[in-house]
């Protein structure tokens, strides 16, 4: 529990220093939202700006190649037929090669063509050398089915997509079908690869701004990196250097990331150019760097007020607070039980008259606990003895009807038994004892029950297997006879021989369990659901006569309530019953000597 101390503490913090922090957490946060959405909005306006040039690069590239396949020079040499042998047949192909590159590398992105006609004749041109793919081997390759599907339209492959085809250089490759422009048949198949300078130059103009880094990648749809305007992801699939996971989608997206080990803001854009898209990485520490500083100084503030905030608690708060915590601690003093604190008095302020007044109150309390605690004693004492009361006339009555039965048959060896059992039992019912140990409780019960046999002979048979190491343990006096009695009274009533009565007992724990079981008529459950087991049973006046046919009578539930009394409610009496099956009662009390 916390003190005074403490609560004014805890509850400086949580008005003043937590919504504080909250609001700056707030403000933080929702300036890192705003930020986050502001670049996105502005992300996708310089992404479709840079797509436009893209498009109009690639379009230009389209119409290069448009021009210089139509060109009646490449339409001559698409009729041109040899087989190599003659000695003019070199002469001729160089000449073609020779015209087409005056045609094409007039262009500086351009840095090779090729033609290659159906009939298997090659004509290529390059700014470097360049390994040239047999033509067997370019009909093999998958992407040739897509160029004959676009029936002469271009097909572009970004660098690292086909190695086979444009090897680890960053060059983009366009495939187109060629034919003749008199009858449109398809003649050749045309190449034409150009370097990344001019998307370089394209980059150049976004990738930094002022303090934000900015990092631009052309992907496919497979996130392979055709370009990486860094430089260092060329060929890599972007994929693995992303931490979170992202699909390529033709709806603009702008999200935080961790890309290539650093946080950035990641945003993607759909270029019109087939599958590809355009990546762009803003580091997210460049973004956020105002916003950090001015987070670093609020927090710096809230730090200072926490101090200020400990400081007054301290010099200030504590002095009130300690004669307060005082009478706090000697209260919970006094909730243990002891009545014997004082507290000290010192000065004439408030506190020390409060500290007067819980002296006064202790005395008073201690008083009237002792005071109660000699009526409850009483109480208790007088049910224990008005219960005993009951249970000595019942028993007696229940006996002396046994002997006079036995003097009506002129029985005088069992009478004089009989009245010897009786004066043994009640030598120990009237003894000044309330606890006796069971060895006791046992003598007394075969008193009782030698008494009983002489009276009914063969009507049953008992067993009292009851453990000796159990016998120094002690018990309240009169538990188990009343017990037995109800079942000889109730039990065996419809019986006229064959009864079985059996006294066990064992120990768990801290308690012992004692068992009464008989095979006797048993009890109905209408008849069961009336016994109350935690206090005593507060029976009609109307049914009060018949309470005897109840399986029942004054000595069981005498028995529970004593127990109840004595022991608490963890013991008592539990009552399991089926008509014609017989009874067993189970009743624990506590193991004590």
């Amino acid at each position: 529990m916390t003190n005074i101390r403490q609560r004014l503490l805890i509850a400086f913090i949580t008005f003043i220093i937590i919504p504080l922090i909250l609001l700056g957490s707030v403000t933080f946060w929702l300036s890192q939202n705003l930020i986050e959405k502001s670049y996105g909005e502005h992300a996708e306006v310089t992404m479709k700006a840079i797509s436009r040039n893209i498009y109009y690069l690639f379009n230009e590239l389209n119409n290069i190649s448009n021009a210089g396949i139509t060109n009646p020079v490449i339409q001559r040499h698409l009729l041109t037929s040899f087989d190599g042998e003659k000695a003019n047949d070199q002469i001729v192909k160089n000449q073609a090669e020779w015209e087409m590159a005056n045609l094409f590398f007039r262009y500086p992105a351009v840095t090779f063509v090729a033609l290659y006609k159906m009939d298997g004749t090659v004509y290529k041109t390059f700014r470097n050398p360049n390994e040239v793919i047999p033509f067997q081997r370019v009909l093999e390759k998958p992407i040739m089915q897509q160029v004959r599907e676009q029936n002469g339209r271009p097909v572009w492959i970004g660098p690292f997509e086909f190695r086979e085809l444009t090897g680890n250089k960053v060059l983009f490759t366009q495939i187109r079908l060629v034919k003749d422009m008199e009858d449109f048949e398809d003649k050749a198949f045309f190449f034409m690869q150009v370097h990344v300078s001019e998307l370089e130059r394209i980059f150049q103009g976004f990738g930094a701004n002022g303090k934000q880094s900015n990092r631009y990648m052309l992907v496919n749809q497979d996130g392979l990196v055709l370009f990486d305007a860094a430089q260092h992801l060329n060929g890599q699939n972007l994929h693995y250097f992303v931490e979170e996971t992202f699909h390529l989608t033709p709806e603009y997206q702008s999200f935080k990331a961790r890309v290539d080990g650093e946080e950035s803001l990641m945003s993607i854009y759909k270029l019109p150019v087939d599958d590809w898209y355009l990546v762009s990485a803003a580091s997210w520490e460049s973004l956020t760097y105002e916003s950090v500083l001015l987070a670093k100084w609020v927090g710096g503030i809230l730090l200072l007020c926490l101090v200020a905030a400990l400081l007054f608690n301290m010099l200030f708060v504590n002095r009130i607070a300690r004669s307060i915590i005082q009478i706090v601690q000697l209260m919970k003093q006094v909730e243990w039980g002891d009545l014997n604190v004082r507290a000290e008095v010192n000065g004439q302020d408030e506190t020390s008259r409060l500290s007067s007044g819980f002296n006064s109150l202790v005395v008073t309390i201690r008083r009237l606990l002792e005071q109660v605690k000699r009526e409850q004693e009483r109480k208790k004492k007088a049910e224990l003895m008005l219960l005993q009361a009951q249970i000595n006339p019942h028993f007696l009555f229940n006996t002396l009807e046994s002997i006079n039965v036995l003097a009506v048959q002129n029985e005088g060896q069992k009478v004089s038994q009989m009245i010897y059992r009786l004066g043994n039992i009640l030598r120990i019912s009237i003894s000044g004892e309330e606890h006796v140990p069971i060895q006791t409780e046992i003598a007394h019960l075969k008193s009782y029950l030698e008494i009983q046999a002489y009276r009914f002979e063969e009507l049953f048979d008992y067993q009292i297997n009851i453990p000796e190491s159990l016998m120094e343990y002690k018990v309240l006096k009169l538990t188990l006879q009343p017990l037995v009695e109800n079942s000889i009274q109730h039990g065996f009533e419809q019986m006229t021989a064959g009864g079985q009565l059996t006294i066990t007992a064992r120990e768990e724990a801290d308690r012992l369990i004692f068992f009464i079981q008989d095979n006797g008529s048993g009890i109905a459950d209408e008849v069961l659901a009336t016994f109350v087991y935690e206090q005593a049973p507060k029976i009609p006046a109307a049914q009060a006569a018949g309470r005897k046919k109840e399986r029942w009578g004054l000595g069981v539930q005498n028995v529970a309530d004593r127990l109840r009394i004595q022991y608490g409610r963890a013991y008592g009496i539990h009552i399991c019953s089926y008509p014609g099956e017989g009874t067993t009662i189970k009743c624990t009390i506590p193991k004590y000597r």
